[in-house]
């Protein structure tokens, strides 16, 4: 979608205090003014599709199969947080990596083709382990070069598209992912169902083959067609950890929407990571209600995602992620006092609408704070962030279930996450308040 960039847009590298009138550093030139055509955006949609599949396992059905080997909340949590855990450390180097290698596929399209197949051969092979202590190892290897895959998506989008697209293609990117999971949820968790029915062996086997013919198909082929082009590299101190933070801190508006993305992702995984335990256990679900039930999270998510990207393009971003954050609290509501597959429905509902407008919005705005030439960099900063609050959030919940359900109980109380979730939404809109649209303020002044 073409827009008409203007003057104020073209000159980025300060920003006018409006309040003050001092001149106070904003936003970074962008790596590119140059809108991205129909088929790179078509690649960019089909390969976030297919990371999207492997990560609707990873969320939905990989819960279930760890059920199959312990029953114990504290333990499935802590093997869930791996996944975030890992992104701490992987994430942040595959934006270091990407900054820094060029190779003849491009400079961060080489890390979706060496990854997708390694994840592919870790997917394949999670329904077929016969022990706890062989899953594990399976999973700590799918959670890494998930991860990793998982490190390209700001830093593409930021060197790619310049900031007036970044929005539209940012819903573009969400609509067809949200397709990805509402897929796994809606069919691939019937079949599963069926599977299961059937006597069939190997849990979950034909959404986790699903997954990995996805990897190769939507994923790992269309890297090769990216055309990414080289960045100028600006002439900077030696790299070193005290360094790597300097320039992450030095970012006026990056802090603070490092610490909305933690509580963000705190919001969303405190409930997200435990649904289908919630469905299955406390609400007493089958496979097949549950995927047909949640999945109204991605089906919301499908059809709001464009509109939301031209809501968030022309109001300050920071209200609009307050307005999802209050969506968010709704649904917490209406997860917490569900008694059947409606009410789980309708908190799937508005959680999907609150989770997509803050997604269409929060990723473009972050990714206007980054200098072209350290992008990757400072997105794996971001990504700790957001990792982190993953990670604790699958651990607290993994001690506070327990500790919440009452002795002796036949179910632990997974109906407490709606209360953690919709807490730490309170706290993101009070922490955004904090935050200001430079781009928003510059245009409005204009």
């Amino acid at each position: 979608m073409d827009h008409p960039t203007s003057e104020m847009e073209k000159t980025t590298d300060n920003v006018v205090d409006l309040s003050t009138n001092d001149p106070k550093p904003g936003l970074v030139e962008p790596a590119t003014q140059e809108n991205m055509g129909p088929f790179k955006i078509a690649l960019l949609c089909s390969i976030f599709f297919g990371i999207a599949i492997t990560e609707a396992c990873s969320v939905n059905l990989l819960p279930l199969t760890l059920a199959m080997f312990t029953e114990n909340p504290t333990t499935i949590f802590l093997v869930l947080a791996i996944n975030p855990a890992f992104g701490v450390i992987a994430q942040p180097i595959a934006g270091l990596w990407g900054d820094h290698v060029w190779t003849r596929f491009g400079r961060r399209a080489i890390f979706l083709i060496i990854c997708a197949p390694l994840t592919a051969l870790c997917v394949l092979a999670v329904p077929f382990m016969s022990s706890l202590v062989i899953l594990i190892s399976v999973i700590v290897a799918l959670q890494f070069f998930q991860d990793m895959l998982n490190g390209t998506d700001q830093p593409m989008m930021a060197e790619m598209l310049p900031p007036r697209q970044r929005t539209f293609v940012m819903g573009c990117i969400k609509s067809i992912e949200q397709m990805g999971f509402m897929l796994a949820l809606f069919v691939g968790m019937r079949l599963v169902g069926q599977h299961a029915e059937a006597g069939g062996t190997h849990y979950g086997l034909p959404l986790y083959g699903a997954a990995v013919v996805c990897q190769i198909a939507f994923v790992m082929i269309p890297a090769f067609f990216l055309g990414e082009k080289p960045i100028v590299k600006q002439k900077r101190p030696k790299l070193n950890i005290k360094r790597y933070w300097e320039d992450f801190w030095h970012q006026p508006m990056l802090p603070r929407l490092a610490f909305s993305l933690f509580i963000r992702a705190f919001t969303k995984t405190a409930v997200v990571g435990s649904a289908a335990l919630y469905a299955s256990k406390t609400l007493k679900l089958t496979d097949s209600e549950f995927g047909s039930s949640w999945a109204m999270m991605p089906f919301i998510a499908l059809l709001m995602a464009i509109p939301c990207g031209w809501v968030a393009e022309r109001y300050a971003k920071q209200r609009v992620m307050q307005v999802a954050f209050v969506a968010v609290i709704l649904s917490c509501f209406f997860g917490y006092t569900a008694t059947s597959v409606t009410g789980f429905t309708i908190a799937a509902f508005l959680f999907g609408f609150g989770d997509i407008l803050i997604e269409v919005t929060q990723k473009p705005f972050m990714s206007e704070q980054y200098p072209a030439d350290i992008t990757g960099q400072l997105a794996g900063a971001i990504n700790v962030f957001f990792a982190i609050g993953r990670t604790l959030a699958l651990i607290f919940m993994g001690f506070f279930i327990p500790w919440f359900t009452p002795e002796g109980a036949a179910v632990p109380s997974y109906e407490v996450i709606w209360i953690v979730s919709g807490v730490s939404a309170i706290i993101g809109i009070i922490v955004l308040n904090g935050v200001r649209d430079y781009r928003h303020e510059s245009r409005s002044a204009a």
